[in-house]
């Protein structure tokens, strides 16, 4: 009986296949699940009425925050968010679309959204404004050189000059967590 030998011809074999597993496999393949909110502050906006329907209004407005991780993979926590934007609206309903970037001293990832802004009157009869959409990474700096994500962001309206961002997403081709 040749039980004996079966099992270093077995090893041989999937020693190399184990090998090739272990060598293809690269921090792109892995996928933190990553997640947070924040408060954006209106440092500029712009307006103007196109003029061909009532309440038709094209606007550029750039925002800053500061961002909370609130995902179980901690991701740029305390950076600070630059949010530019542009939107066509009509009667505040219509689409939007930016650049956010994160930064956290060396440390920059730029995502590009775009999504849907939705208004509509309270019981009070004033505007309730939402908005949705998804975000892709576009670029990185620092430890985030490379990297890439992507995800979707709900949000609203606080005040005039203020709107909450709550977002979520997947990164891969870096170590998102710790430092």
């Amino acid at each position: 009986m040749q039980t004996r030998s079966l099992f270093p011809r077995l090893a041989l074999a999937v020693l190399p296949v184990a090998a090739v597993g272990a060598i293809a496999w690269t921090p792109a393949d892995h996928r933190d699940a990553v997640s947070g909110t924040f408060t954006a502050t209106y440092a500029s906006r712009e307006v103007h009425e196109v003029g061909d329907a009532p309440g038709h209004v094209i606007g550029a407005a750039l925002a800053r925050g500061t961002n909370r991780s609130t995902g179980s993979t901690e991701y740029m926590p305390g950076a600070s968010v630059v949010n530019v934007e542009t939107h066509d609206l009509i009667r505040g309903n219509g689409p939007h679309q930016g650049y956010s970037t994160f930064a956290l001293g060396p440390d920059t990832t730029v995502s590009k959204w775009n999504g849907k802004v939705t208004t509509v009157l309270g019981a009070d009869q004033r505007p309730i404004t939402t908005f949705e959409g998804t975000w892709t990474k576009s670029s990185g700096t620092g430890r985030y050189a490379g990297a890439s994500g992507h995800g979707s962001y709900k949000g609203r309206m606080t005040s005039d000059k203020e709107y909450l961002i709550q977002w979520t997403g997947e990164m891969s081709g870096v170590k998102v967590a710790g430092r």
